[in-house]
């Protein structure tokens, strides 16, 4: 019997996706405390404002796609009035945290599903709202991805994504590279290596969301970086319509968010004195940007001037800057 030729690139594919889902089940992500979980609850906030979505999650069926420990999405699906937030995730290491996250929260809409992100269990145009921040970059095709979650959104419904950036990944890639050269395939070989190499302190004094944050950064097998001229390059062949993006890439919406920041802080006030005091001066200005979607979609100029200053953050090897965009699906897809 002859044997049955596989592509390469699902082999390849494959190769992928175990050796992610192996990284997850030993350290899912994030991991963060119920006080680091409400720290960020603004910022979600913020987030779902300006991609244009704030006004559409009450009762909406939400779907978010490699949700890992549901920790970045409950709180704020919880807060905006989704009626089902669906977590999608290949890792059951990581939804079984998701699970007790939500009975922490005391939140009954949450629906945690294990599966491919490539093959979503659900008919097409389930969903209202279907988000993924910062996962289609560890499989072998982001793109796609993209159209699996596009199939499973409803007619008129919204694509929301993040992506790593390239321009900001620069230094990040040499060092891990290096980590990668020395340490070999091994994660847990690369995070001994990139400790010694980039700790900035002891190990026993990193917390669970330091440490499983050191491993996504430095021990990963696989990733890739995008721009924000790619990503809008796909929306536009899929017919998708630009809605909305966080950090806003406009200027004049970007002053618009730390405006909104200043005035939501009385009940969320500010942490850090630097932005406190970057709040202060915008809230002096007067009122610039939208706070209401569609918002213009950013000119070739605005992601220039945005990738030359994540090349200069990126200096020191931070990594995951960028923004997020969101697009609508058409009426008649």
């Amino acid at each position: 019997m002859h044997g049955v030729d596989v592509p390469a690139h699902e082999v390849s594919g494959s190769s992928i996706r175990n050796s992610v889902l192996k990284l997850y089940m030993a350290h899912p992500l994030p991991q963060w405390s119920k006080e680091e979980r409400y720290g960020r609850l603004p910022y979600e906030i913020c987030r779902y404002h300006f991609l244009g979505l704030a006004d559409f999650m009450p009762n909406a069926r939400f779907l978010d796609v490699g949700c890992g420990t549901g920790m970045r999405t409950m709180l704020v699906a919880q807060h905006l009035g989704v009626k089902e937030f669906v977590g999608l995730d290949h890792s059951s290491a990581s939804l079984d945290i998701a699970r007790r996250v939500a009975q922490e929260d005391g939140y009954q809409r949450f629906t945690p599903v294990q599966g491919d992100l490539f093959n979503i269990p659900y008919p097409d145009a389930s969903f209202d709202i279907v988000v993924s921040w910062g996962v289609l970059h560890h499989t072998h095709d982001p793109y796609r991805g993209l159209r699996e979650m596009m199939r499973v959104c409803r007619p008129n419904g919204f694509v929301a994504l993040y992506l790593y950036n390239k321009w900001n990944h620069w230094r990040h890639n040499i060092q891990k590279n290096r980590v990668n050269r020395i340490a070999g395939p091994h994660f847990e070989k690369r995070f001994e290596v990139a400790h010694r190499m980039y700790g900035t302190k002891p190990v026993e004094q990193m917390s669970p969301a330091d440490i499983v944050l050191f491993y996504d950064k430095y021990c990963h097998p696989h990733k890739s970086d995008h721009t924000f001229g790619e990503t809008l390059s796909w929306f536009d062949e899929l017919g998708l319509t630009f809605w909305g993006s966080f950090p806003p890439l406009r200027f004049r919406d970007a002053i618009r968010y730390i405006q909104y920041r200043g005035e939501i802080s009385d009940r969320y006030p500010l942490r850090a004195a630097s932005n406190r005091r970057i709040v202060a001066v915008a809230r002096k200005l007067p009122r610039m940007g939208r706070m209401s979607a569609p918002f213009k979609r950013p000119s070739f100029l605005h992601n220039l001037l945005w990738q030359a200053a994540l090349v200069w953050a990126g200096r020191h090897g931070e990594y995951s800057d960028g923004s997020a965009l969101c697009a609508r699906k058409p009426a008649n897809f």
